[in-house]
């Protein structure tokens, strides 16, 4: 089973889908205690600021990373025309890389953290990370190095360019080479933390997802991708513009004018990569929109690629100094990143597992119909929970900016949002309890 074809590829995937029930779970305890603050007073590991980073890695390393590296271990070969280089490094990397974050997010639960976002887990975990990047990136680079189909498709292009910035860019934005605290100290920190916050979106999962994107995309419509151009046009534009957004985070710090303007200028820069892919994959579908509600793998994708292009055109927006003025320390900012990780990201590789599982294990989905639940509930819930973010975010600043009013006074005018917020957490929770317990028993019962 170790050296089994697509056997790594399978246990990334495998696992993510139960890490994703633990991490949800964790963000609907979260959303409940805006409602109820002292829910579960007295329960340490339940305490806001540990169960938020918990939450925060648990989804976007032990779920989303987990989920996409096994989309990518099964993409790459399928695209070189040969196996795997190594499925026992696979399956090693798997391995290693879910006990390194069982330990992390315990860690993390029992207050070991470096207390920077997205970048709270000890040095310990962070050298484990990097070992499992590295390997990763050797296998992916060595089985393309030996492909027999001599034509690098888009897909590679991206999946490519990802395992070889993300080593780097965790490196910096965990500061590894400061191990006692993992930090650099004052502003310095501040723009190397959000250099890294924001590029774990734009050369990790953007890129990545995108890959699964256009793979998906041209094979569930039996249509040739419209435009390779327009792909590397998107690629390139993502290279260039994206690594330096993370500033604008940061607009009314006191860090240099010119990084402040670099920010919002690549911010803006970045419709260029987002309308060629928004406009690549769309010509793709023409005259296959009918296959949205048949294919469930397609229905998901094209649902993270809609939400790919609301997200990016929000975050443009939000970099605007005048709207960033009324959104900035508001709930609006995490409903943008729900909308990036949540919605896109989430959505992309639902319906990369719900393609790939039953390839791989050469049988059907286990039960299309909950196939179909799985994402009624979700996307219904999602658009409660993202409503429900949003409304509170916009509340709290125009208070706070045109009334004046204290952070405080606003709290209790907060709570309806705060429980739509929660009520649409529900629906999105059994989303995705149903989904996985879908992929389980299509892998359980082939």
């Amino acid at each position: 089973m170790f050296k089994k074809e697509n056997s790594a590829s399978v246990n990334f995937m495998l696992s993510a889908a139960v890490w994703v029930i633990l991490g949800v779970l964790m963000g609907l305890t979260l959303a409940l205690q805006f409602v109820f603050p002292d829910l579960f007073r007295g329960i340490p590991w339940l305490v806001f600021s540990r169960l938020r980073q918990a939450h925060v890695n648990t989804v976007l390393f032990a779920w989303l990373s987990g989920a996409m590296m096994g989309m990518w271990l099964y993409i790459v070969p399928q695209l070189t025309g040969r196996r795997l280089w190594s499925e026992p490094l696979g399956n090693v990397t798997a391995i290693l890389w879910n006990l390194a974050l069982l330990a992390g997010i315990i860690g993390l639960l029992t207050a070991h953290t470096q207390s920077r976002e997205y970048a709270e887990l000890v040095f310990g975990i962070d050298v484990a990370v990097i070992i499992v990047l590295l390997l990763n990136m050797t296998n992916i680079l060595m089985t393309i190095r030996h492909r027999t189909e001599p034509k690098l498709y888009v897909s590679l292009w991206y999946i490519t360019g990802t395992v070889m910035w993300f080593p780097l860019l965790y490196f910096i934005g965990n500061v590894m080479w400061n191990p006692p605290t993992g930090a650099l100290t004052g502003i310095d920190d501040a723009i190397f933390n959000w250099f890294y916050g924001h590029n774990v979106l734009g050369l990790w999962f953007t890129t990545g997802l995108l890959a699964v994107i256009y793979y998906i995309v041209p094979r569930e419509t039996r249509t040739p991708l419209y435009s390779h151009v327009l792909s590397l046009v998107a690629f390139w534009g993502i290279a260039f513009f994206y690594t330096g957004v993370g500033g604008h985070h940061l607009l009314w710090a006191p860090i240099p004018y010119w990084l402040k303007t670099i920010a919002v200028a690549d911010s803006f820069g970045m419709v260029l990569p987002v309308v060629a892919f928004m406009m690549n994959i769309f010509l793709t579908m023409r005259g296959n929109w009918n296959r949205f509600m048949t294919s469930i793998p397609l229905r998901f994708v094209i649902t993270g690629w809609a939400a790919y292009i609301l997200v990016s055109y929000q975050g443009s927006h939000q970099a605007m100094r005048s709207i960033n003025l009324i959104t900035h320390f508001t709930q609006y900012v995490p409903a943008h990143a729900h909308l990036s990780l949540l919605f896109f990201a989430a959505s992309t590789l639902m319906g990369g597992l719900y393609y790939a599982i039953p390839r791989i294990f050469k049988c059907q989905i286990f039960s299309r119909k909950l196939a179909n639940i799985s994402y009624g509930f979700y996307a219904i819930g999602f658009v409660f929970f993202f409503t429900g973010f949003v409304l509170t975010g916009l509340v709290q600043g125009t208070n706070w900016l045109h009334q004046g009013l204290p952070i405080w006074s606003v709290l209790p005018g907060l709570r309806p949002y705060m429980a739509m917020r929660a009520s649409g957490g529900v629906l999105v929770v059994l989303g995705f309890v149903v989904f996985s317990y879908n992929i389980l028993a299509t892998a359980v019962a082939r």
